[in-house]
């Protein structure tokens, strides 16, 4: 099936598929790091993620009373 310039319709495109190379991953069927973690490590890495949202200037006071 080569190129014909005198063609007079165009091919259609053929789909490529190669089967068995799906990366399907089922809630639950690997374990994540997440899963892993204990209730304490959990609170934890929040506490460490949330206080590292906040502004650099958020609780310092330089006002002494």
């Amino acid at each position: 099936m080569s190129y014909d310039a005198s063609r007079r319709t165009p091919r259609k495109h053929r789909r490529v598929v190669f089967h068995g190379t799906e990366l399907f991953d089922a809630d639950g069927v690997k374990l994540e790091p997440g899963d892993r973690m204990t209730d304490r490590q959990r609170s934890a890495d929040d506490d460490k993620r949330i206080l590292g949202e906040l502004p650099p200037h958020w609780a310092v006071f330089n006002d002494r009373r």
